[in-house]
């Protein structure tokens, strides 16, 4: 196999990551083996993922005939981090064990099960992983580079547009109905594939790492939630004000740990971290990447996750119905596809109800996503600065500052706006 130039040694990437990886990834991609590969000069950059880190590597592989050309194969590689301290500080270990048991052993099951049933319009959303790793220490996984097909996110500057907006809801929907098609028709196949999940961000067992890190958010949204009904008293009420401050003195944490918890008929396999970031778009399509957080729970936990923290108000006041009807429409479709009757196991009237006992899963989404998403690019810490080997408590390495704008203050506050007027957030 040929040396590449660049100083960057396989081994920097992960140990276990060898030319043996390399090989499968070529196998993977339709070739024989890997002849050589190289790093791209252009990378990613500080703070593009807290709990890996990332690179992208190109691939040349043998063709399986000879009168073919030779194989190109982009591909980038997710890694869980080096520095012990900080692997150890997110629990990236956790994330990465649960991903790579998303693509080996879920994602192939809905697939087996999906060609079984040839739907018609099949689903085939989710970026293609070539190899998933994970032993705890040096875990990766390859995926294919969808920046070279064109596909990149919505824009930060301008956010994301209704028909953006449109195809990311109805590419979750379908997803969502792979998985409740299995569960109907295959109901223990199913339930197998759920017990090789686990929960890694709502948990009991996990309070004692999240809890000064929700109550300094909980701190920042009181502020936001204080200065912004007096800037905008026409907007936001005294009775608006006292409904969110009893959200927030609530158990946040708690409440989120009971509903991702909370099994219904209509449980599916969701994402678990649909923010905008994870959804890749191209004109004519949509990907989904990065599996870390996938559970089985309600799809309103997917749904109230993206509109909430990837749409504003104006989006949401003049579309969300439509945005609604989209989901349940691309979800009866798929089951419809794939054998079942969605009259009779998914009517609008379970989505609605779905939406009311769930929902406020959005306020609690929006209480740390959106503080953190408001943060400038500077205040993106040196994860690798965390010293040796313990984990660091989540509030000292992550910069956790008030809403300083008036915009900010309104994008918080106009989540809670919508899910009181929708009737979420109250207690059910």
């Amino acid at each position: 196999m040929d040396t590449p130039r660049a100083a960057v040694k396989l081994s920097d990437i992960s140990a276990k990551f060898t030319e043996e990886t390399l090989d499968e990834i070529v196998r993977a991609a339709g070739g024989k083996r890997c002849i050589s590969w190289k790093i791209p000069e252009t990378n990613f950059a500080k703070g593009d993922a807290y709990l890996s880190e990332l690179y992208r590597i190109q691939l040349t592989g043998e063709p399986n005939e000879p009168d073919q050309e030779p194989l190109v194969v982009n591909v980038v590689v997710k890694t869980i981090p080096k520095n012990v301290g900080r692997r150890n500080t997110f629990r990236s270990a956790d994330f990465f064990r649960n991903e790579a048991n998303f693509y080996n052993v879920v994602l192939k099951e809905l697939y087996r099960f999906q060609d079984a049933r040839k739907p018609a319009n099949p689903f085939k959303d989710i970026d293609r992983c070539f190899v998933a790793y994970t032993d705890g220490v040096n875990d990766f996984i390859a995926m294919d580079d969808l920046g070279q097909y064109g596909y990149k996110t919505a824009s930060r500057s301008e956010g994301i547009k209704l028909d953006e907006c449109l195809r990311c809801v109805r590419s979750l929907a379908r997803f969502h109905a792979l998985s409740f098609a299995l569960k109907l028709q295959e109901p223990h196949t199913f339930q197998a594939l759920v017990n090789q999940l686990e929960e890694t961000y709502y948990s009991a067992r996990l309070v004692p790492w999240y809890r000064n890190f929700m109550q300094r958010l909980v701190t920042i949204c009181k502020e936001a939630l204080e200065t912004g009904c007096t800037e905008d008293p026409e907007d936001y009420s005294t009775s608006f004000k006292r409904d969110v401050m009893t959200f927030l003195d609530g158990d946040i944490y708690g409440l989120m740990v009971e509903l991702v918890a909370t099994r219904t008929h209509y449980s599916v396999l969701t994402h678990g971290d649909c923010w905008l970031p994870n959804f890749l778009l191209h004109p004519t399509a949509v990907r989904l990447i990065d599996f870390q957080m996938v559970r089985c729970g309600s799809p309103v936990l997917d749904i109230v996750l993206f509109l909430y923290c990837c749409t504003d108000q104006a989006l949401r006041s003049a579309h969300y119905d439509q945005l609604l009807g989209a989901y349940h429409q691309s979800f009866s479709e798929m089951l419809t596809d794939l054998g079942t009757d969605a009259r009779e196991t998914f009517p609008a009237t379970a989505l609605t109800a779905e939406l009311e006992r769930f929902g406020r899963f959005g306020c609690g989404i929006a209480v740390e996503s959106i503080p953190l998403s408001l943060l400038d690019d500077a205040d993106v810490p040196d994860l690798d600065s965390v010293e040796g080997t313990e984990g660091v408590p989540l509030e000292q390495i992550m910069p956790l500052r008030s809403i300083k704008t008036r915009y900010g203050r309104r994008r918080l506050l106009d989540v809670f706006r919508h899910a009181r007027d929708c009737g979420y957030l109250k207690s059910n």
